[in-house]
């Protein structure tokens, strides 16, 4: 009785969050009903916070690092939240319970994911029929990022078919969950090239070297852990594959001016002003703070202060925000991240699908948002993957 009841919450809490994603299709984006979403979400995800470092016995390092992460942003959020003042950047207004409600957002589900795998609910199958939601719901995400970006720069007068859509890092995170198809490696093919061909249609060059490692990577994998008498057939359908998304490629270069624009800024080192906004944070960090902001930092969203912008460098923004100390503890987490890697069982699907999201969050750290843009397409395959592994420590049987 009480594990149907259990998977009715989990059932529920994947559920509010589609729409919380969808909110500004179904529903004017941030009005009462969102809040009550939200509010619910992080309501459960504190709850089983709780329960994780109660309950669980034999968690991994992960969790510990986690655990010291989340409370260092907690304290930061807090005080920012009682001192803290709005901040403007053009029509965007950044309020201080913002920041600490996308760390909740971002960080909090993994401990749900991860209790829910490790009680034997959140099995390998139960991630497969996610995965299909995953897709939907991420399409039609982008598709309504794609409609806002191309309306708003229409209303500001500017001509232009291509936009850079940052939905394309959503595609990306779904990478590693694909890794669970291993038994339907067409399924992971066709994955593949969904995947790769809305990443590149986003245009975010990140993601895009982030996908094309993930590709060949994932590539890899399949004819590494392929049976002898099907390499040849893996080898083939991967040159297939290439060759359809280097053909995509080809044809954005042809028929795509952007696309060539941001292709050609690549090259030349222009990274959107962003080389220019970490020499003014770094020159900030070093010559500008006094002993106590160098080891403490300057207080929560601080480089919005500095510069109206944030760093979109993970390593930047810790280091202004929270000094020293928050640059460390980020250290160890990632320590800690890549142990529960490399220290994984033998399962190879877990291992390979941690491996994935350790590699798309650590490169993210150097030009994107990481610890605060966590999605739900990542959350639950880490949380799947480190309550396996412990089921697994504690002698439990482990559907993967």
């Amino acid at each position: 009785m009480m594990v149907l009841k259990e998977k009715y919450i989990l059932f529920l809490y994947v559920l509010m969050w589609f729409l919380y994603e969808l909110q500004g299709l179904l529903w004017t984006e941030g009005n009462l009903l969102s809040q009550v979403i939200i509010l619910t979400l992080n309501g459960l995800s504190l709850y089983y916070v709780a329960m994780v470092n109660l309950k669980v016995v034999r968690k991994p390092a992960y969790i510990y690092a986690l655990n010291a992460l989340l409370l260092m942003f907690f304290f930061y959020g807090v005080v920012y939240m009682l001192d803290g003042e709005h901040h403007y950047l053009g029509v965007v207004v950044y309020k201080p319970f913002n920041y600490l409600k996308g760390i909740m957002n971002s960080l909090l589900p993994i401990y749900v994911f991860y209790f829910f795998a490790w009680k034997g609910i959140l099995s390998k199958r139960y991630m497969q029929i996610l995965t299909f939601f995953f897709f939907v719901v991420v399409m039609i995400s982008y598709w309504s990022y794609e409609v806002d970006s191309k309306t708003l720069l229409e209303e500001s007068g500017v001509e232009r078919e291509d936009v850079v859509n940052n939905m394309g890092y959503e595609f990306l995170c779904l990478f590693p969950i694909l890794s669970f198809f291993d038994k339907r490696p067409w399924l992971q093919y066709l994955g593949i090239i969904c995947v790769m061909t809305f990443i590149l249609m986003g245009m975010k060059r990140g993601a895009i070297l982030i996908g094309a490692v993930c590709m060949i990577w994932f590539l890899m994998e399949m004819f590494r852990t392929a049976k002898r008498y099907k390499k040849l057939l893996i080898v083939l359908v991967s040159a297939v594959v290439v060759v359809l998304i280097s053909y995509l490629v080809w044809y954005l270069l042809q028929t795509s001016d952007f696309f060539n624009q941001r292709l050609q800024a690549t090259i030349e080192g222009n990274m959107s002003g962003r080389n220019f906004l970490i020499i003014t944070f770094l020159n900030y960090f070093l010559y500008d703070t006094t002993f106590f902001q160098f080891l403490f930092g300057s207080g929560a969203n601080a480089t919005l202060e500095i510069s109206m912008n944030y760093a979109h460098n993970d390593w930047v923004e810790l280091a202004i925000n929270q000094g020293v100390f928050g640059v460390v503890l980020y250290i160890v987490y990632w320590i800690s991240f890549f142990r529960a890697w490399r220290t994984m069982s033998d399962n190879r699907v877990v291992a390979f699908a941690f491996g994935l999201l350790f590699f798309i969050y650590f490169m993210r750290t150097f030009f994107s948002f990481s610890y605060g843009d966590m999605s739900i397409y990542s959350t639950s395959v880490l949380g799947f993957c480190l309550g396996a592994e412990s089921r697994k420590l504690e002698g439990k049987t482990v559907d993967v």
